[in-house]
């Protein structure tokens, strides 16, 4: 009976979320921090995006269904994430890696794939310049909003943010009429925190200094003891006085 609940959940997009947070919201776009978590992976090669979107969905589709190591079933997530490594030219193969974020309680311990279409990545945190549009979504679609996004994070004069590739993120189930979520991601640097990372490094430095020195100080008096009490020392060598 619960297989069945989740089910039903899952196909009215009920299910378990990637947590984030919003950092700053702007006048088309807003900035969220999403926190290390491990995704379900597997990767194809092409032109075009929307003809891999089902294979590769399938064999993620199939991984969390059961066919993984040790065939267990887990639960459907969101969003879908496709992360987007363009091609050089416009007739040449671009790169996509879909992913189904692990549910919270399979994080720490990920079923293994049962091949190696499918590989676990350990994403870090991430923090992402997006916006939202509704509807199907198409290749022509997804270059004109990642195109117009770009537009407006430039126009605002953000700094640190990749362009050259980007993840397209899905919330809804295929049949979902109305009220779709689909998103485009730019991944933005982390701020430099010049003075933290100064302090930690002038604090390991400090650290290093004085274990130098603790070091050099043993040894001088490893030899004042060779050369003092039952020993002297003539011509740089230590001679042993007897007795």
């Amino acid at each position: 009976m619960s297989g069945i609940l989740k089910g039903i959940k899952a196909a009215f997009g009920d299910v378990e979320m990637a947590p984030y947070s919003i950092v700053a919201e702007r006048d088309n776009y807003e900035e969220r921090l999403y926190p290390a978590r491990k995704w379900a992976c597997t990767q194809s090669k092409g032109i075009d995006q929307t003809a891999l979107v089902s294979p590769m969905f399938r064999t993620l589709f199939n991984y969390i269904s059961g066919k993984n190591v040790p065939n267990i079933r887990i639960d459907m997530t969101s969003p879908v994430t496709t992360y987007v490594e363009p091609g050089p030219g416009p007739t040449c193969e671009s790169t996509f890696t879909m992913a189904f974020l692990i549910p919270e309680e399979h994080q720490e311990d990920p079923p293994g794939p049962p091949d190696d279409s499918i590989f676990i990545e350990s994403r870090p945190e991430m923090r992402v310049l997006t916006r939202r549009y509704g509807g199907y979504t198409s290749d022509e679609i997804i270059i004109r909003e990642a195109k117009g996004l770009a537009e407006a994070i430039k126009k605002n004069g953000e700094v640190g943010v990749n362009f050259e590739q980007y993840y397209t993120a899905g919330y809804d189930p295929p049949f979902k009429l109305f009220g779709r979520r689909n998103e485009i991601w730019f991944v933005k640097e982390a701020p430099k925190e010049e003075t933290a990372n100064g302090d930690v490094a002038k604090e390991e430095l400090t650290e290093k200094t004085e274990v130098a020195q603790e070091n050099g100080d043993v040894q001088k008096e490893e030899a004042k003891k060779e050369v003092t009490g039952d020993a002297k020392q003539e011509n740089g060598e230590v001679v042993h006085v007897a007795e």
